[in-house]
């Protein structure tokens, strides 16, 4: 199947005016990310059931990508960070996702299968992975890169098929459309405002005014990233963030002495030593929670032995069903049960989970 090369406006819109309403459309992206906050997006692969769209994200206006996935629904695998890509790009999140890496996972493969295993081990096909990293914001591209971006979408109907009609067969349909709707209520409350704080490596092991200091530092971090499209390690590193936090810093002195780059002190450090002043006298927010104690540690590790047996007697691997972290919540606190233990899970993990306790 030769792709199709499609590098206007114009073009796209006449062929998604052309789609079916509720066409489904199979899909993946090439973006690139390494020195900015927001990915940037190269390339979409759409595979109409007949031909392969090859869209040149550099040449078209981003609105005109919304109606292909405004309605439709759109098979992708392993898509969290297509859509993030896609939102970031086109201003709007696909509404009807469906992920084949969920599908193959709920039929008994590993959490993280890989396309091109599942392409390998189901269709006998090896595809190539020369071109995964290369710049993709670079024109042209070459021959490589393009065949690879091919491959991307080719079989992706041929696999859907065949995990939806296997799911089908085990009675498990619904648990893929939940599961896939969690994936892109997920996305979509990423790009949210949160407390990003909560995401830095060792901020269990702060309280009181180190942890008020934290929460303003990583707040400033993640809008400071937001705004210069900076990666945030490129404006903090976490472990700086904790040094921050954890010393009495008064000048730029201070700062120097934490291993800032002068350059990062002359643009930031006023700033930094307002926020880190104001902090100190703040309300601090509740810690995250510490170490499981002995017994609990222990009640986990039941708790996922009993696990083991449900996934063995659903031919599923244990991660598929339960996480530990969500093992942790429910053992800190079992009447309030983890949103992924609701729905398809709730009467078949977390009821006897719960009766355990």
């Amino acid at each position: 199947m030769a792709y199709l090369w499609c590098d206007s406006t114009d073009s796209l819109r006449d062929w998604a005016d052309g789609l079916a309403p509720d066409q489904p459309l199979y899909l993946d992206t090439e973006f690139m990310r390494e020195r900015t906050y927001f990915p940037r997006l190269a390339l979409v692969q759409v595979h109409d059931g007949e031909h392969i769209r090859l869209i040149d994200t550099t040449r078209v206006d981003p609105p005109a990508l919304v109606p292909l996935f405004a309605e439709r629904p759109l098979i992708m695998h392993a898509c969290s960070e297509d859509l993030e890509a896609l939102a970031s790009f086109a201003g709007a999140y696909p509404e009807r996702v469906r992920d084949t890496q969920i599908a193959a996972a709920l039929t008994g493969e590993d959490m993280q299968v890989g396309y091109q295993r599942l392409v390998e081990n189901r269709m006998g096909v090896s595809l190539a992975k020369g071109a995964t990293r290369t710049d993709w914001l670079k024109r042209p591209l070459s021959e490589e890169q393009l065949l690879y971006a091919e491959d991307d979408v080719k079989y992706l109907p041929e696999l859907a098929e065949q995990l939806q009609a296997e799911l089908e067969r085990l009675g498990r349909l619904d648990w893929w459309y939940e599961e896939c709707a969690r994936l892109r209520d997920d996305a979509r409350r990423r790009a949210e405002p949160q407390a990003v704080w909560r995401q830095v490596k060792g901020a269990g092991h702060l309280q009181g005014r180190e942890l008020a200091v934290l929460e303003a530092l990583a707040d400033w971090r993640e809008a400071t990233a937001r705004e210069r499209d900076l990666p945030k390690g490129f404006v903090l590193r976490d472990n700086t963030l904790l040094d921050l936090s954890r010393a009495a810093v008064r000048g730029r002195v201070d700062l120097q002495k934490l291993g800032l780059h002068p350059r990062a002190i002359r643009r930031d450090g006023d700033a930094l030593l307002a926020l880190i002043e104001q902090a100190a006298k703040a309300e601090p927010p509740a810690p995250l929670p510490g170490p499981l104690d002995p017994e609990q540690r222990g009640t986990v590790k039941a708790l996922r032995e009993r696990v083991g047996r449900i996934a063995e007697e659903l031919s599923l691997k244990p991660d598929v069903l339960v996480r530990r972290r969500w093992l942790e919540a429910l053992v800190r606190d079992p009447d309030a049960l983890p949103e992924p233990l609701t729905g398809w899970r709730e009467e078949l993990v977390a009821r006897p989970l719960r009766e355990m306790l």
